[in-house]
């Protein structure tokens, strides 16, 4: 699995970005280039998003390899991982994977436990059959039924190209549909008994009315990462990296200045 990456800029440490479920790299830009003070920033397309292969299988333990491959295939050691949602749980994986080789953590509005996501009208939405529209506009029409919310559809519709004259969705929905992420079980990579740990710094980044992160999770989150600290942003909920960009980026630079 031979994963796209965008070079975002800086130099020194590595800093990988990972998005959330239905994102891609092009979610972070402009929050990666804002992390290119404090090292060499990459954003990734997971497998079945952006422009990365698709794959039948899409398991919390297939994002931890193959982002072990890439991170091999590229020479990079200790990297500082930046892991929203979906993303962070790979993030918090790979740590617990290779506790010696995370060289800090931020993990931004998610939990090392199990989810059991309601996202039935967005995989409905990125099933309807695009390659007739004629423009963005057309499509964004077709979704509103479907996902009433403009934010939202704004959202997905990031994931339509136009190749050969003709729409289509990049995301590999079939697998998204019957992946783990999606469906809830108890993911083995995170040790419930608390044997599975890293002391690397890390970070979990929460938004205030997001349901992602609850009180309880806080403790867990410092089972695993007992060098871990918590912020909560009032008044942000999950997509808090754009809702409260500027605040976010005040507290991911903050962390990274601590690990220069």
């Amino acid at each position: 699995m031979k994963l796209n990456a965008r070079e975002l800029g800086g130099r020194g440490l590595p800093v990988v970005i990972l998005h959330g479920l239905f994102a891609s790299s092009k979610n972070w830009v402009s929050a990666g280039k804002a992390m290119a003070d404090w090292g060499q920033v990459f954003a990734l397309d997971l497998r079945n998003h952006g422009d990365s292969p698709h794959a039948d299988s899409h398991t919390l333990e297939d994002l931890v390899a193959d982002l072990h491959e890439w991170l091999a295939d590229r020479g990079l050691e200790r990297p500082i991982l930046v892991g929203h949602s979906m993303g962070g749980l790979a993030a918090m994986g790979y740590g617990l994977s290779d506790p010696q080789g995370l060289g800090g953590l931020v993990v931004v509005d998610i939990a090392p436990r199990s989810y059991r996501p309601d996202f039935r009208r967005e995989l409905e939405a990125l099933s309807i059959d695009i390659s007739g529209f004629r423009s963005r506009g057309e499509i964004d029409e077709a979704l509103k039924s479907i996902v009433p919310d403009e934010d939202v559809r704004q959202f997905l519709s990031m994931n339509a190209e136009r190749r050969d004259g003709r729409f289509r969705w990049k995301l590999n929905v079939p697998a998204l549909r019957a992946s783990p992420f999606l469906n809830g079980p108890e993911f083995s990579i995170f040790d419930t008994t608390g044997e599975s740990r890293s002391t690397a710094p890390a970070l979990l980044v929460a938004g205030g009315e997001s349901d992602f992160v609850r009180q309880e999770d806080i403790p867990l989150f410092r089972r695993f990462f007992p060098n871990g600290s918590v912020e909560v942003i009032p008044g942000c909920g999950h997509w808090l990296h754009f809702i409260c960009s500027d605040r976010f980026q005040e507290l991911v630079a903050g962390f990274l200045s601590g690990l220069a």
